[in-house]
Parts: C-alpha cells; sequence; structure tokens
C-alpha cells in the first residue's frame, strides 16, 4: 500500500475504511476468475464457443440487474441493495460449485457496483484518494487471487470466492447510511454526460472480445495450463496495483483526461503487438505491460464519473453507464470464443484495438476542456 496509502487509511473515518475494505476484497475473485471460470467451466465439458454465450448471458444480466438496484437504492437507500446483490451472487457461486455451469449467469458483483460507488462518494472527504486505494488495495489482492490455481483445484476457489462475497456483504452491513433517497424516478439530469461518457461502450465491446476469456486465448495458443498462466496474471495485477496509486499524481500533472487518453494510447498499442508474439514469454510481458497501461487510470475515471453526476443520481447515473458498456461488452466473449473455435486467434484482438481507438478518441473530444 506504502506509507502514503497506510498514512491515509489511519486517518479514514469508519464507514470509509468500511467501504474500501468491501470493495477491495472483491479483488481475490476479480484475479481468480479471469483465469479461473473460463477453464473451470471447460472442464465440466463445455466448448469455446459455449463458455463464450455463458459468460455473455453473466454480463448481461449482471448489468441490467445493475441499472434496476441502482435505480431502487437512488429511490429507497443503496446499502440495502448492495446486500441484496452480493446474495444473489452468493447463490449463483453456491450452484456454480455444484457443477451446474449456469449458476455463472447470476454471479455478478457489477450489480452492485453503482451503489458502492455511490456510496464511498458519500462518505469520503477525497474521493480520488479513496478512489486509487480501492483500486490499489483490490489489485494487489487480485495478485493472490491470480496465484490461487497453483496451489488449490480449480472447484475449490468457486467455493473460496463465494466467502469472499459473504464477507464483502457483512462490511457493507456494518456501514451506517446517511442517504435517505427520494422518490424512485427514472429520469436523469445528468443524462446528456451519462450519454457521453458510454461512448465507451465501445471499450466495453472490445475488451469483452478477449479480456473474460484470455486464459482460454493462452491455453489455445501455447498449450499453458492454468497454474502455467496463474504466475503471469498474478504477476500483471501486481504492477497495476503500484501504478494505480501513482494514477492521482499523474493526473494532477496531466489533467484527468489527458492522463486517460495517454495511457489509453500506449495500451492500444501494446494490444495490437500481443496476438504477434510468437512465445509465452515474450507474450505475458506485452499482456502485463498492456493491462498497466490500460487499467491504471480506473479510479480517475471512476472519480470523474462520480464528480460530473449530481449526488441524488450516482447509483443510477454510473449503473446506467455500465448498463451501455456491458450490452456490447456481454457479446463479446461470444464473438471472441466463436472465432476461437473457429481457429482465429489473433482477429479479435486487432478488431478490439479499432474499438478502443474510436473510443479514446471520442472521449478526448466529448470531454478535453473538462476540468
Amino acid at each position: 500500500m506504502g506509507f502514503q496509502g497506510l498514512k491515509s487509511w489511519i486517518i479514514m473515518r469508519r464507514d470509509e475504511k468500511l467501504l474500501i475494505a468491501a470493495m477491495s476484497v472483491n479483488g481475490l475473485i476479480f484475479g481468480s476468475s479471469q483465469l479461473v471460470n473460463p477453464l473451470y467451466l471447460k472442464d465440466l465439458g463445455l466448448n469455446a464457443a459455449l463458455i463464450g454465450l455463458l459468460i455473455t448471458g453473466q454480463m448481461l444480466i449482471g448489468s441490467f440487474l445493475s441499472i434496476i438496484f441502482s435505480t431502487l437504492g437512488d429511490a429507497f437507500g443503496r446499502k440495502k441493495f448492495a446486500l441484496i446483490s452480493r446474495s444473489i451472487s452468493i447463490v449463483g457461486f453456491l450452484l456454480l460449485f455444484l457443477k451446474f455451469p449456469y449458476g455463472l449467469l447470476i454471479v455478478s458483483l457489477m450489480s452492485g457496483g453503482g451503489l458502492t460507488g455511490a456510496l464511498l462518494a458519500e462518505k469520503s472527504l477525497n474521493l480520488d484518494k479513496n478512489m486509487s486505494l480501492s483500486y490499489s488495495i483490490s489489485t494487489f489482492l487480485s495478485v493472490v487471487g491470480s496465484l490461487l490455481p497453483m496451489f488449490i483445484k480449480l472447484r475449490y476457489i468457486i467455493l473460496l470466492n463465494l466467502f469472499i462475497v459473504l464477507i464483502s456483504l457483512s462490511l457493507i452491513s456494518l456501514i451506517k447510511e446517511d442517504y435517505k433517497g427520494g422518490k424512485l424516478d427514472f429520469r436523469l439530469k445528468s443524462f446528456k454526460n451519462v450519454m457521453k461518457l458510454s461512448f465507451e461502450s465501445l471499450v466495453g465491446l472490445g475488451a469483452g472480445l478477449i479480456l473474460p476469456i484470455i486464459s482460454l486465448w493462452f491455453y489455445l495458443k501455447f498449450a499453458k495450463t492454468a497454474a502455467e498462466i496463474s504466475p503471469i496474471f498474478a504477476i500483471s495485477n501486481g504492477i497495476l496495483a503500484v501504478s494505480t496509486l501513482f494514477s492521482p499524481k499523474l493526473s494532477k500533472h496531466l489533467g484527468r483526461v489527458k492522463t486517460i487518453v495517454y495511457t489509453h494510447i500506449i495500451g492500444i498499442i501494446l494490444l495490437i503487438l500481443l496476438p504477434l508474439a510468437n512465445s509465452f514469454y515474450l507474450a505475458s510481458l506485452i499482456f502485463v505491460l498492456r493491462n498497466t497501461f490500460m487499467n491504471m487510470t480506473g479510479p480517475i475515471f471512476s472519480s470523474f464519473v462520480l464528480n460530473l453526476i449530481p449526488y441524488d443520481e450516482r447509483a443510477r447515473g454510473q449503473s446506467l453507464i455500465n448498463l451501455i458498456d456491458s450490452i456490447p461488452r456481454s457479446f463479446g466473449p461470444f464473438i471472441g470464443g466463436y472465432l476461437f473455435y473457429l481457429g482465429n486467434l489473433n482477429l479479435p484482438f486487432f478488431i478490439t484495438a479499432v474499438l478502443y481507438t474510436i473510443s479514446t478518441i471520442g472521449f478526448y473530444l466529448f470531454f478535453k476542456d473538462v476540468k
């Protein structure tokens, strides 16, 4: 976490710490799921196309739950619906552990993402720092999650993830919510800004083509097992965790918009190079660097979004952006999985690079004058 991170943690209020902890422990799940879920489904007898289709269904259901829960949360209080969303994920993990692959369809922490982000914005004295700290701790924990397949069977990692969601639920249950909500309202005064931010949905479609099934790509291209791929994911997440801590400083120097744009450009170049790598070790190095540059500004982007949306619309505004991002993103794994099934392991990366480029240019044009 570093000295500054530790200092920030000490002076935080109780509810800030609980929320950051509740959001951060999910890093263990994110670190393991990207690697574990496709390969666990393969062990259950599903082919690449069906795996992609199932992950597509998971993302679609999660994104629709997100907007429903967030709208209800803005109206009646965000805490209770954050707890409900995690309870549903617990049921999904249990079904998955019992070897029912369709349990994956209701495993979606995204359905509470807008709610917890709005809760943290409500409680934070410094939202940029809190977001950065949350992302960094989460990413450090994702290193541990990425290493789990080296020591634990895939099925038991699913069971462990169930208990992690239970811990997150317990932490949120201890928070005292100040926001009382109002009336049920589907309108957004910030609709114009939300629609501009939703241009990022092109990133969602591109990311969906490869990222949820990237472990499958390593397996198909280099014949590597989960245990062999695991350290690469761990190293990638560890470097990302460190770089995330520096993103607020970079943002202060360049500004939020330029910081996001410049790091994305480097990430896009590396993405084009990744499928051209002819060895596992070179591909791994490019994968680590691409992950760092493409994602290190995640907390800056989240803070940017929350500051553009009024206080009483934050949960559903952020969730609407997630929904518009997730609909195209959710179709990505099916398309990417089908292309892999046909033996085309390169084309999804090039399509993703084009979509990322269009999205990055659009983001800059829309928000270059926002201070």
